[in-house]
Parts: structure tokens; sequence; C-alpha cells
């Protein structure tokens, strides 16, 4: 089965269209390669700010239960949540917008970041300089359409893996600064 009769796939805005050359009253936060963590979540802190000349039709904005792909290497899928919702979504990546009667969310953007599944992106997109794909690769994108039960099972297994991951980065962060602060504190002591 192809994707494209599950979901409906399209690229991003193309930015130049829209965009204002002064700051407008259409403000919207603006995705970007440098958001996309690896492990397929959106790093909102890496947002920047895009000033449209005028209201944007809400296909180029991120809505919960939306994929987001990149188009280029490492073809990072995200899940759009409540968080991440209301976000331009450029060019630069494929929207996947899934029918959930008969594929999950959850689910497709797990499949979409296996290793085998990007290393068909990938295969795919050799004859390319920069490695990129296109859109179209996406919605006729071959699956084979398991049960909405097993498709439960592994979307929640991947959310909680999600979590935990994310919390392990944080605590890590966290344990390299109290661990620098004791070292400067211990430094300040001896001089």
């Amino acid at each position: 089965m192809k994707l494209k009769e599950l979901a409906n796939v399209r690229s991003g805005l193309i930015l130049a269209r829209k965009q204002s050359k002064i700051p407008s009253n259409y403000r919207y936060p603006l995705l970007n390669l440098k958001c996309i963590h690896p492990d397929g979540y959106i790093l909102k802190e890496q947002l920047e700010v895009f000033h449209a000349v005028e209201h944007l039709n809400l296909e180029y904005v991120t809505h919960r239960g939306d994929i987001v792909v990149r188009l280029s290497t490492p073809y990072t899928a995200v899940l759009i949540d409540k968080a991440t919702e209301g976000i331009v979504i450029p060019s630069s990546f494929a929207i996947i917008r899934a029918d959930s009667r008969k594929i999950l969310p959850d689910y497709l953007q797990w499949l979409l970041n296996t290793r085998r599944v990007k290393q068909q992106i990938f295969e795919s997109a050799t004859g390319n300089m920069l490695a990129a794909v296109k859109p179209s690769y996406f919605a006729d994108f071959e699956l084979k359409l398991i049960s909405m039960e097993n498709q439960q099972t592994i979307a929640r297994l991947h959310s909680l893996a999600q979590k935990e991951i994310q919390l392990l980065h944080h605590l890590a962060e966290e344990k390299e600064k109290y661990y620098n602060s004791a070292i400067e504190d211990i430094q300040k002591s001896i001089v």
C-alpha cells in the first residue's frame, strides 16, 4: 500500500513567496533544519521568527498529529504535538497528514525513523548532490499496514522510549553543569 492512500503528503511553504521584507503583524515561529533533533523531536529554542506579507494558509502551519520530515539527511520525521502546533513549515520539509482511522501518526513517525526506512530513503536520493528527496517520495512510499492494535502498541512503546531518551539527555546536561561548577569551585579555592 502507498502512503498517499493513507495520508495527505505535500511540501512545505516556499518562504520567498510569502516573506515580508519588513517586520509585519503576521509573525509565525519558523521551523528550520537546526530545530530537528536526530531523535525525532523539535528543539523549540532553535525556532526562528517568520514575518509574512499576509495571513498564511493553514496547510503550511503545523497541526497536532502532523508528521514533518526533513527532505535532506538524516531524513528525521517529527510528530507534532500540542507544544509544537502553529509553526510554519518551509519547503525543506515534507508534511504528512495521516488519516488516523487507517494509520496512527505516532506509528508512522516511528516507522519513518527506523534504520531500514532511512536507508531506503538515502538510497533513493544518492543521485542527488545534496542527498535530498522530493515529497513525492513519501507519497509513493510502500508500506505494509499492520493492525491498529499493533500500531498502538508500537506507538506507546516508542513514545516511552523517546521520553526516557530526552530525560537521559537532560540528566547528562545537568550532570555536566554540576561537575563543571564543582571543578571551578575547587580551582577558585586553590588560588
